[in-house]
């Protein structure tokens, strides 16, 4: 995992990744685990006057913007289209790329949800499992759920959370449980919007790819008395 820590962390710091030893697979598994599955992964194929879903590789709030440096740093070398919209009025940013939402889209089973305000037929894409088959794969997949979904305690327990997941949570768990983590427990909390809250134990693999997610967040570690009235809340 070593050669993820030194991805993100050039990726971080701006400098050039130049000739890592990184394969584009891991590297796209790293970048569908830093995906929204709010209500799926949201797309639109076609596009009018609302065009906020079409080509669409993510959206994020304020407090996510280092993720959105890392993942422009990361793919705009290999994805030139790559551009970043900014609407100040919801404080949000989206990453829109037409070559790199093509990639994303071979990780989803899509199925129509509905429409945008001007008829657009929107998508909900579920994750395919079959897509991450390496070791690697999964533990780049990890480190990116852990990046933009996960947290520890002040007591260092770790937990993944999660609102409307429908394919995420679940896939986090599978594969927290093949990683040989244990305690791995998935709760669901039915309020609006669903909360997927998911605790566990790393394995000793798992545990150092969080570590080197770590080096590059800034997350401050909540409170065990906190997670524990969470997750014992009806």
């Amino acid at each position: 995992m070593k050669k993820l820590l030194t991805l993100l962390f050039l990726a971080y710091s701006g400098l050039a990744i130049g000739q890592l030893n990184l394969s584009k697979s891991e590297k796209y598994c790293f970048l569908v685990g830093t995906l929204s599955d709010y209500s799926g992964h949201r797309q639109t194929f076609t596009a009018t006057t609302d065009s906020n879903y079409f080509q669409l590789v993510d959206m994020y709030s304020g407090e996510q913007e280092a993720i959105v440096s890392i993942i422009d740093s990361l793919f705009r070398d290999e994805h030139k289209d790559m551009r970043i919209v900014t609407d100040s009025n919801r404080h949000q940013k989206s990453l829109h790329s037409k070559s790199l939402s093509a990639v994303i889209d071979d990780y989803y089973n899509y199925k129509s949800s509905g429409w945008t305000i001007v008829g657009d037929t929107l998508y909900s894409g579920f994750l395919k499992p079959d897509r991450f088959s390496t070791e690697m794969e999964k533990l780049c997949f990890l480190a990116g759920a852990y990046l933009r979904d996960g947290g520890k305690t002040d007591a260092n327990e770790y937990y993944f959370h999660m609102f409307n997941s429908i394919s995420k949570a679940k896939l986090c768990v599978n594969l927290l449980n093949e990683l040989k983590c244990s305690n791995v427990k998935l709760f669901t909390k039915n309020r609006i919007p669903v909360g997927n809250w998911i605790s566990f134990v790393p394995s000793e693999n798992v545990m150092e790819a969080i570590k080197e997610v770590e080096r590059v967040t800034t997350k401050k570690p909540l409170s065990s008395d906190m997670l524990k009235r969470i997750l014992e809340s009806e």
